[in-house]
């Protein structure tokens, strides 16, 4: 019994074999050969947030005339959809050399991991295809750009990776490097601190009211003034101590 649709083209002379075990969707990427009959389900590329597949249909008859579902000849068809993956890759490889930043390498990855898994999924089905079919030579070419397809997008997903975690690892020392800075800073004025505030105290004790003995004493000033500097710098030895 035949589904009630089937993403194959109605004007496709395929056996019921083949079209019976097609529906609606198209699936994962796979071949079929039933009675010399090669079917080739693949996908158009996937963009980065494209959740439904596309699906690219290339048929083979038993007199060796391919078909495709998008159009033109099926060989022509199927050489344009590798091209098309190796013109993504270009362009994602082109943007991965110019990324500095964190959120450049994700939209980077991003893109690049459908891609990624499409190609797999493609290279895997005209591996199979190739094993179904061996009489085709074309399936040679066909599944040897597949590969490349596959390791291109492999190779380029470690770079972007790569380059993400050097831009955050080269964050964290700058945030880290500048954090150690800030702490000498806020060292240095509690040194600062340390050293001129029981001066500043004792001032402002002895400035709001000097006993009677001390006010006749001309050296009042600098006894008050050695005393603070005493007992700053005893205090600012000991902050330094225990920062070493």
């Amino acid at each position: 019994m035949k589904p009630d649709s089937s993403i194959l083209p109605k004007l496709w002379n395929v056996p019921d074999a083949i079209r019976n075990r097609l529906g609606r969707e198209a699936g994962p990427q796979r071949a079929m050969l039933e009675e010399d009959h090669l079917l080739i389900i693949l996908h158009q590329i996937p963009g980065p947030d494209e959740h439904t597949r596309r699906p690219a249909l290339f048929w083979r008859s038993p007199s060796a005339e391919w078909r495709s579902s998008l159009g033109g000849g099926g060989v022509a068809g199927l050489q344009e959809l590798l091209k098309s993956y190796d013109e993504r890759l270009v362009e994602l490889e082109e943007a991965e050399n110019k990324a500095v930043s964190a959120v450049e390498y994700h939209t980077i990855l991003e893109r690049l991991a459908p891609v990624l898994r499409s190609s797999r999924g493609l290279h895997r089905a005209l591996q199979q295809a190739r094993e179904l079919l061996k009489s085709e030579p074309a399936l040679i070419n066909f599944r040897d750009q597949a590969a490349a397809i596959e390791r291109n997008a492999d190779l380029l997903l470690q770079d972007a990776q790569f380059g993400l975690n050097f831009t955050v690892a080269r964050q964290a020392e700058t945030q880290a490097a500048t954090a150690q800075q800030m702490a000498a800073t806020a060292h240095r004025l509690n040194l600062l601190a340390a050293l001129f505030l029981p001066l500043t105290a004792l001032a402002s004790v002895f400035g709001m009211e000097v006993p009677k003995p001390f006010q006749e004493s001309p050296f009042t000033f600098w006894i008050i003034c050695l005393a603070g500097l005493f007992v700053g710098g005893a205090l600012w030895l000991m902050l330094r101590r225990r920062a070493s």
